[in-house]
């Protein structure tokens, strides 16, 4: 069946299970597997443009990201078990951070992202769940009222200005969001009436917090630096993909939002690998709209998929020199006599 294809997605989770549970050197499984192979292969790759064919209301694509939260929760309690029971250690529980952080950037917070635009409360609670795991509930506000709304203008801490390297994105961004988040939430509560206890960027911040000092309580501080660690790797993979999903794009605010506001890959690893976030630009023009019905635009689109555009993204000379021009050609042709 077509949708089965996005069963690809659930590679790395398997691999973060193995590691998990059988240690040693297969921690470092999806490292090899998501951050080797991947983003090499993808540069060789066909792309796939076909048409996606299957209907919205199908069932089994949505029972593939049940499936894929199941095993992001599974990779999160496997990875601290692990620890708990001292069966990862050293240089094989740095490798099983690694891997499991990986995962959890790539697959649990991208199959969030996928829920919490669903109408469904369960599903959106599902997702919510997922970014709970890394520390990153905030999100949810940010991303439906903020981004959405906001994006390539300047109000919106999710969009990378030109010239703005990958890093000074992210030190901009992290707290950018989570004040975004805040703000907005306090508007919300102000025009409904309602009690500040409400709103939903402290509560969950709080219930993080909760969180972390349970884990402190419990395990220990190692069991917490393990989890810390985890989170970070997640949240800077998150972070990695907004800034290449809209860098250097802009548009007034009173410009609605068109497919040249994004930018999109038809890499077969980044489509069935990311549940289709990689059709990023249909995704904006109606955010309700399911990974498996989107398609593809005419607009910009990067050289390789997101797997394949991460060390280009950590290399800012690089990835300038390889982007730069496509966004502004008119400032890199040569003079001519």
């Amino acid at each position: 069946m077509f949708s089965l294809r996005y069963l690809f997605a659930c590679i790395p989770a398997i691999l973060c299970l193995i590691g998990n549970i059988y240690g040693g050197w297969s921690a470092a499984l999806n490292i090899i597997y998501s951050m080797l192979l991947l983003p090499v292969l993808e540069w060789f790759l066909p792309d796939a443009t076909d048409s996606n064919d299957t209907k919205e209301g199908d069932v089994l694509p949505t029972i593939i990201l049940i499936l894929l939260s199941a095993l992001h929760f599974s990779v999160t309690f496997t990875l601290l078990n692990g620890v708990i029971s001292e069966r990862l250690t050293g240089i094989f529980l740095v490798a099983a951070v690694l891997s499991s952080g990986i995962h959890a950037g790539t697959n649990g917070i991208v199959v969030a992202h996928e829920l919490i635009h669903r109408k469904s409360a369960l599903l959106r609670a599902l997702g919510i769940f997922n970014l709970f795991q890394v520390n990153y509930a905030h999100f949810y506000i940010e991303h439906i009222k903020g981004h959405h709304k906001y994006v390539c203008t300047e109000g919106d801490p999710a969009t990378a200005r030109y010239g703005e390297n990958l890093y000074s994105f992210i030190f901009r961004t992290i707290p950018g969001q989570f004040m975004s988040a805040f703000y907005s939430e306090r508007r919300r509560i102000y025009h409904h009436s309602g009690s500040h206890f409400f709103n939903f960027v402290t509560l969950s911040s709080l219930i993080e917090l909760l969180i972390l000092a349970l884990i402190t309580i419990i395990f220990g501080i190692g069991v917490l630096a393990v989890y810390l660690a985890y989170a970070a790797m997640a949240i800077f993979l998150l972070e990695y993909v907004n800034y290449i999903e809209h860098y250097g794009l802009s548009r007034d605010l009173s410009e609605k939002f068109s497919t040249h506001h994004a930018w999109q890959s038809n890499k077969i690893t980044s489509r069935y690998g990311l549940v289709e976030l990689s059709r990023h630009a249909d995704h904006h023009l109606r955010a309700s709209k399911p990974y498996q019905v989107l398609q593809h635009h005419q607009g910009y689109s990067l050289p390789s998929g997101y797997y394949g555009m991460f060390y280009v993204a950590l290399m800012p000379p690089l990835w300038f020199k390889m982007i730069n021009p496509i966004l502004r050609p008119e400032k890199f042709k040569k003079i001519r006599p």
